[in-house]
């Protein structure tokens, strides 16, 4: 079975069908393949009869991850065909393809490609507007499909969403992401909740308001909180900590939209989007009695994993230097030596981009006029965690301990084969003194995938 140039966009070198079975002409859909070929962000598609095996996958793609064709977002489209065995398919969604169509008419995947672009650029310009780059700080892969995915649901549903995830990642800074990227007209304000302060005995008063006179000191009337959302966005930080007839009262309000005050029989309206976060599993609270069931399923219409710090470490750098202009002017803003951000980088941060933050702080109090911040210049009471920066590890094994880092730095499996690749193939042109022909021997690989890396690394 030949497989040269399957990846390739047009001129029949997009298709994979089985020996012996040829795929049909489809001029219209061939037409448009061809129009859209250069169009930045415009997926790559291959056209098949069947879904590829995983080994079959990886020889298909291997040239097209060394040219630098990974980036597109990739779509398998069968024609006429059972998609195989489920195994295979969430396989290879797992291994970086997009999406897996079934398809009979060409217009029909002619319009499911137009509107995957159209939703994938849409993403793309959020992604890469002041709104989000200013303000949730980050470029690594596992960042960025993360911020994808909630923008995705904020703009093209009106689900509730809960936040997982340690503090200090930016919860509440996504919460007025998703209000600010809220599509509904006439959209009113963002009310905060932080649940970890609600006094017990005024916790029904912070969420549904009261009447005066209700209870002692209640010497005038309030709105609560879910009054004060009516027609905007209610977001419950740390909704784990809410008390347990609290969560009863909360779920008749996401179920009928009704409350009412405390000291008052008159049920009043509201309606707004459901934003919640949480350091804590849910699942687990509900094991064990101190979480509602029923409530979680409301508030988890879509559920998001907030990457810790840790995870994606490789945004680090970033940080440092956005923190630092904030700090200082843009003719004042010293540069980091390598060993600080050696350090910077290598440190853990349980308190995540907050505790950054706040370090990168203490460093530039301590900075003097110079255009470098220096070792010296890392507070004495943090050196201490130097030790732990620098610590060796106890996995023998060194491309274990690569991999390792790469995956908690937010690589995917995409990224991760494309740099593993890309080495293997310039460590075998060092050992063969750039001797293509032989590197690609050493590797066991066609000389044209050397040649390739080679043209692209100049």
């Amino acid at each position: 079975m030949s497989t040269n140039g399957v990846m390739k966009r047009v001129q029949s070198e997009n298709k994979f069908f089985r020996p012996g079975k040829k795929a049909p002409a489809w001029p219209r859909l061939t037409e448009y393949l061809a129009s859209t070929n250069c169009v930045p962000g415009f997926p790559s598609v291959l056209l098949a009869d069947h879904v590829p095996c995983k080994e079959e996958f990886a020889h298909l793609v291997a040239d097209d991850l060394l040219s630098g064709q990974a980036k597109r977002p990739f779509i398998i489209a069968l024609h006429n065909a059972d998609p195989g065995s489920m195994d295979d398919c969430w396989s290879l969604l797992g291994h970086g393809i997009s999406d897996i169509i079934q398809w009979e008419e060409e217009d029909e995947l002619i319009d499911f490609l137009k509107s995957f672009y159209l939703r994938h650029q849409s993403l793309l310009e959020i992604l890469g507007s002041p709104l989000v780059k200013d303000n949730l700080i980050g470029e690594s892969s596992r960042w960025t499909r993360f911020l994808s995915e909630v923008i995705e649901a904020t703009m093209f549903s009106q689900a509730s969403l809960l936040l997982i995830g340690q503090s200090g990642t930016g919860k509440e800074l996504l919460s007025r992401l998703i209000h600010t990227l809220d599509k509904r007209e006439d959209k009113k304000k963002l009310i905060i909740v932080d649940c970890t302060t609600i006094v017990p005995e005024l916790s029904g008063s912070e969420l549904f308001g009261h009447e005066r006179g209700s209870y002692t000191n209640a010497v005038s009337s309030r709105e609560g909180a879910v009054a004060l959302a009516n027609g905007g966005t209610l977001f419950l930080d740390e909704i784990g900590e809410l008390p347990l007839n609290l969560q009863a009262e909360l779920l008749r309000v996401l179920q009928e939209g009704t409350y009412k005050k405390v000291g008052s029989n008159a049920w009043q309206k509201t309606s707004f989007r459901l934003v919640c976060a949480t350091n804590k599993d849910l699942r687990s609270l509900i094991a064990e009695g101190k979480f509602r069931q029923d409530l979680y399923f409301r508030v988890a219409d879509c559920e998001f994993a907030v990457p810790s710090l840790d995870q994606r470490k490789e945004d680090i750098p970033l940080l440092v230097h956005t923190f630092l202009g904030k700090l200082f002017t843009v003719e004042q803003c010293p540069k980091v030596d390598k060993l600080v951000m050696d350090y910077l980088v290598r440190r853990d941060y349980p308190g995540n981009v907050r505790e950054l933050k706040q370090l990168v702080q203490r460093i530039a109090l301590k900075h003097v006029s110079h255009n470098k911040i220096t070792i010296g210049e890392v507070p004495v009471n943090d050196r201490a965690l130097l030790n732990a920066a620098d610590r060796p590890t106890d996995e023998p094994d060194s491309i274990k301990v690569l991999i390792r880092h790469a995956l908690q730095a937010g690589e995917d499996w995409w990224n991760l084969k494309t740099r593993i690749s890309e080495t293997a193939i310039q460590v075998a042109l060092d050992l063969e003194g750039n001797n293509k022909q032989k590197a690609a021997e050493r590797l066991g690989v066609d000389v044209r995938t050397v040649q390739q890396y080679v043209r692209r690394k100049g």
